[in-house]
């Protein structure tokens, strides 16, 4: 009765142990047929292990292995030819041959570098991407966040050619302008970001606000340096090699006014406020002014303003220019969505397809209810 049943149990399991078995005596048959064989395939297409296998040796082909084996071919260069060694710089920016657009260099002093210089850093360094500070003598203590040269002489002609020397030498290869100012200038750095942007840079161009030297020509002219000036990279360049007889040979006690005799007597060029339909704006603060009250065109339009002489001052120069800048911005969002809303009706869905507020894409709007985005959680 147990065998019965047991048989009975298994009978539907009888086919799948029946394959199986056979299957595995296949196998262990097969596998004996070729191990008698004598010679395995495999082991004759690897060969023996430490010995060199030639590919081409079952096919006829006559070849040594030394072939095979690699060999090691020394480095010669012709002395006859000139060795130029490669050059792999590190940032792409480098290798293409791009620069920056501007620095900037303030002309400070040791009394004034505590105080004018760190509102003329907190003003307009987060505007321009290399912010330098050049000084005859400094304190013990340097005011944190700012980048201070030392030259350690007080003397006006050489603390300008000293600061041209050092732009050259560090930067001349990275920047493509030079605005040299005074820490008792104050300026608008967006709109001098843009001026710099629509000059071409291929040119020797020396702009700021012009002025007369005494008792010379019309032509003779240098930029004040109360109220900054451009140099391009170009002529900076070009006066490098002259700033030594400069220095000798020109006395003055104003370093603006030393830079403006040198450019023209080295290289007969003089101080422009206007070129390529771009002019350099500046305005003269009256002593106790109130920034606040001043609504000239010449105001609302400089790119400088001088003198200022503390730095509380700067700090209110830096609120009426970022107030006038943030009107300026909102007037331009208005005219540009009074255009958007004019247009519209010439569009296919006409007023109705005009979203708000104007001038951004509309919100996502399912058309049927399988579009409707589920929410599973609600604050209160």
């Amino acid at each position: 009765m147990r065998l019965s049943s047991l048989l009975a149990l298994l009978r539907p399991a009888l086919p799948l142990i029946l394959g199986l078995s056979l299957g595995c005596s296949l196998s262990l048959l097969r596998v004996s047929w070729i191990q008698g064989e004598g010679e395995d395939p495999c082991v004759e297409a690897v060969g023996d292990p430490g010995v060199p296998h030639d590919p081409d040796s079952r096919t006829g082909l006559d070849q040594s292995d030394e072939d095979f084996k690699p060999r090691i071919v020394p480095y010669y260069r012709d002395p006859n030819k000139p060795y130029k060694k490669v050059l792999r710089t590190r940032y792409i920016q480098t290798e293409l041959g791009s620069r920056e657009r501007l620095l900037v260099a303030v002309l400070t002093s040791r009394a004034t570098l505590s105080t004018l210089a760190v509102a003329v850093n907190r003003t307009v360094a987060h505007h321009f991407p290399r912010l330098l500070y050049f000084t005859g003598q400094r304190g013990a203590r340097t005011p944190a966040g700012m980048q201070v040269v030392s030259h350690g002489d007080e003397r006006p002609a050489w603390l300008m050619s000293e600061t041209l020397r050092h732009l050259h030498t560090h930067f001349g290869a990275d920047y493509d302008w030079f605005f040299i100012m005074q820490d008792d200038t104050y300026v608008q750095a967006p709109r001098l970001a843009a001026l710099a942007g629509h000059l071409s840079i291929n040119q020797d161009l020396y702009l700021g606000r012009a002025e007369e030297f005494i008792g010379a020509g019309e032509q003779a002219r240098y930029c004040h340096g109360g109220f900054g000036y451009l140099l391009s990279r170009s002529l900076l360049l070009r006066l490098r090699p002259h700033l030594d007889g400069c220095r000798g040979d020109i006395l003055s006690a104003r370093p603006d006014e030393w830079l403006g005799r040198c450019l023209i007597d080295s290289l007969g060029i003089g101080c422009v406020s206007q070129h390529q339909g771009q002019q350099y704006r500046s305005f003269e603060l009256a002593k106790n002014r109130d920034p606040e009250k001043e609504g000239s065109s010449a105001f609302l339009s400089a790119f400088a303003v001088h003198p200022v002489s503390e730095g509380a001052l700067m700090y209110r120069l830096h609120k009426r220019f970022s107030a006038l800048e943030l009107e300026r911005a909102y007037s331009e969002i208005e005219e540009l969505q009074a255009q958007i809303q004019n247009l519209t009706v010439l569009t296919p869905e006409g007023e109705a397809g005009l979203s708000w507020p104007i001038g951004l894409p509309a919100p996502f709007t399912p058309h049927s209810r399988f579009e409707v985005l589920g929410w599973d959680y609600f604050t209160e």
